[in-house]
């Protein structure tokens, strides 16, 4: 029997923010949960949080119940090769545009989870979209699936759209950080200082997406009740409707996609 549940191949932000955020919200202690990254610093920080550090891509494999691949997908073919012939017994990978056949090319007929969550789960708040192999025993599956269901919402979804999900919940943290420094830094030209109001302005992006959760409105009408007539806001909104934010969005999100299309197997 493995004597770990968890093992990451590869423990960079994304990696360590399911790594910190399923012991934070109890899922799984540090003890359960064995890494390998190639950078010594990530490895010792890795122990200082009680994780067990192992030698190598073969180590994890052969300790780990589930085998997280959370490599970059430049490096993820080389180290595939450096993970044949060990013991998998599931195999959950977050490697952007790698596809199950792929994966199951590269290390045999083994089951093989995807995943595509985002970093908002090391505060439990993350979102994440899963499928599976057809010889994915759907015992390993459902843990899989829990386990991300505590660190936030996780909603099953077909193989074939998981690459558009990308600009979905994949990237949105990058989105929403980059409009809120947007803002900041408009501010700060206006003369304000920043320690006067970062707090705010996170607060009220928490708060409009709290809204949005609770709110059967569509999103529509949200809008339409911070913009009253002959306002403010209405300003700001048709000046954006104006300068065709909705196209320079679709246009992100298609190069996004693009790329993860582009990083495919």
């Amino acid at each position: 029997m493995k004597d770990h549940v968890l093992g990451f191949i590869g423990c960079g932000h994304m990696g360590m923010a399911i790594a910190r955020g399923v012991c934070k919200s109890g899922f799984l202690t540090p003890e359960k949960i064995c890494v390998y990254d190639p950078n010594e610093a990530i490895n010792r920080t890795c122990h200082q949080e009680g994780y067990q550090t192992c030698t190598d891509e073969k180590d994890v494999c052969n300790r780990a119940h589930i085998v997280l691949l959370a490599t970059r997908p430049q490096d993820s073919d080389e180290v595939l090769d450096k993970m044949k012939g060990t013991d998998i017994e599931v195999l959950l990978s977050i490697v952007t545009g790698y596809s199950i056949r792929y994966l199951q090319e590269k290390l045999g007929k083994i089951p093989v989870i995807r995943a595509m969550p985002n970093t908002p789960l090391l505060v439990n708040k993350g979102s994440t979209v899963i499928c599976r192999s057809d010889d994915c025993d759907s015992k390993d599956y459902e843990y899989v699936k829990e386990m991300f269901s505590c660190l936030g919402l996780c909603k099953d979804i077909s193989e074939d759209k998981i690459n558009a999900m990308v600009c979905v919940n994949g990237s949105i943290p990058a989105y929403v950080y980059y409009l809120t420094e947007c803002i900041l830094e408009d501010m700060k030209q206006r003369g304000f200082k920043e320690e006067d109001i970062k707090d705010l302005l996170i607060e009220t992006v928490i708060g409009s997406g709290y809204l949005m959760k609770e709110s059967d409105k569509p999103l529509s009408v949200l809008i339409d009740q911070v913009c009253s007539k002959g306002g403010t806001t209405i300003e700001a909104i048709t000046e954006m409707r104006n300068r065709n934010m909705n196209r320079i969005i679709a246009d992100a999100n298609t190069k996004c996609i693009n790329r993860a299309e582009e990083l495919g197997r």
